[in-house]
């Protein structure tokens, strides 16, 4: 049976209960220029033990439904825009406009979840989310769809999630506490890429017997997300600091992501997502023009392409914590983008998703290693703007819409493939051979 209290989070500033705010004379990662390095993780027991927080639970919930949700809408809308428009281009365009609004102003929202309750900003902007699914959904059935609809709605998501994001990673550590972060974000992971897979299959279903059903069903998954939420109890309150402007805040945590070598060139290392975005653009034309298996197939290779980052994942929920965290990151990004240029000379279907499952087993170490990192490294009070710009930079992945579609039409699908997985790769090796922190990073 779960348990009906939460543990301290370990001085991360979190109000659980009756439990009085943490000051800023109070909190220990305050009173240091740095957090104490944490100790080894215990692994499976470790992610066993810390599933036994009634909050958690819902975290853990809400998490996997937003995964899942991410994965149905960027192939639902990719093949919606595709039937709409035939156009590579529009499919890049439009899938690329929640990144935009991100990237425009994640700094924002980083901000907000350093002065706000993080668990309200999450309810919130998970509710607005499955608003528009719901919306797209209607406007499908309705027959009156167009391309150019999809841009607003687009905008207005990605907007939730530039303030939803960073107060969700930023809200894992206020729930479990800084000691047993790795294994709460790789059991995370794990449970949220069983979503993941789950949810294409489904969706690739749905969009051969309709395209509406698909973004039906992405409505239901982010309300379910937004439920989960509302049920969880523990609440986190900004530790206690000379109020500044806005501005000066985002200016302030910019400073600090620049003063670490490892976060500043782990957070450089990040905007290789453009190159990476290419690949996600011509996976349905790989799907639809070079492979022929259609909507069924599509979904298919999508939830292949999940399997591996649940394999990855869940490695790494038993390993526990890893020691030499920067070769291990070194070598999921090798592994993804050496998989990602075998991907783009496949002609047959079962070498394509053999090399969809590496690709996936390279980002889920990725994902889970480059953010946990980054939290634990930084300070409780700087934690939801350093998030945000690890946020900003990594969602150019979706600008690699845009430029995945410019590149299919000027030199075909192979050719942008191969692009992405160079282009991404080359920022990888620039970044270990540039910083010795992030070659020694433990």
């Amino acid at each position: 049976m779960a348990s009906e209290t939460n543990p301290p989070a370990d001085g991360a500033g979190t109000v659980t209960g009756d439990a009085a705010p943490v000051t800023a004379e109070q909190s220990p990662v305050q009173r240091t220029a740095r957090p104490v390095m944490q100790p080894r993780q215990s692994g499976l027991s470790s992610a066993l033990d810390i599933l036994k927080i009634r909050d958690f639970q819902f975290l853990l919930l809400g998490n996997a439904m937003m995964f899942a949700g991410f994965q149905v809408r960027n192939m639902g809308q990719a093949w919606l825009v595709l039937e709409l428009t035939k156009s590579s281009l529009w499919v890049g365009i439009v899938n690329a406009m929640p990144g935009i609004a991100i990237m425009s102003i994640s700094l924002l929202g980083g901000a907000a979840a350093d002065r706000k309750e993080r668990w309200k900003i999450q309810a919130m902007t998970k509710l607005v989310i499955a608003s528009m699914a719901f919306l797209t959904a209607f406007l499908v059935t309705s027959g009156v769809i167009q391309a150019w609809q999809l841009i607003p709605i687009g905008l207005m998501t990605g907007t939730m999630f530039a303030f939803h994001n960073p107060a969700s990673q930023a809200f894992a550590m206020d729930v479990v506490g800084g000691k047993r972060l790795m294994a709460a974000v790789s059991l995370n992971t794990t449970l949220s890429q069983t979503a993941t897979v789950a949810g294409p299959m489904l969706g690739g279903y749905l969009l051969a017997t309709g395209l509406d059903a698909a973004f039906y069903l992405l409505g239901a998954l982010y309300g379910t997300g937004f439920l989960a939420t509302m049920l969880i109890r523990t609440r986190s309150k900004p530790v206690t600091r000379e109020r500044r402007s806005v501005i000066q805040e985002i200016k302030e945590g910019l400073r600090y992501a620049e003063n670490d070598s490892a976060i500043k060139w782990l957070l450089i290392m990040s905007s290789a997502g453009l190159f990476t975005g290419v690949f996600q653009a011509v996976t349905p034309l790989y799907a639809r023009n070079i492979l022929d298996v259609g909507e069924v197939g599509y979904g298919t290779m999508v939830t292949v392409q999940g399997a591996g980052t649940l394999l990855g994942s869940f490695l790494l929920v038993v390993t526990g914590e890893v020691r030499w965290k920067g070769a291990l990151i070194f070598g999921a990004m090798a592994l993804m983008n050496v998989a990602m240029a075998v991907f783009a000379f496949s002609d047959t279907y079962p070498l394509s998703l053999a090399m969809l499952f590496l690709i996936g087993m390279g980002f889920g170490v990725w994902f889970i290693n480059v953010p946990t990192v980054i939290q634990t490294r930084t300070e409780e009070h700087m934690r939801g703007r350093v998030m945000s710009i690890f946020f900003m930079i990594a969602l150019i992945f979706q600008l690699g819409w845009i430029l995945g579609g410019v590149l299919d039409t000027a030199i075909g699908t192979r050719g942008a493939t191969l692009i992405g997985a160079g282009g991404a790769m080359t920022i990888v090796i620039i970044a270990f051979a540039s910083s010795r922190d992030l070659r020694k990073l433990t």
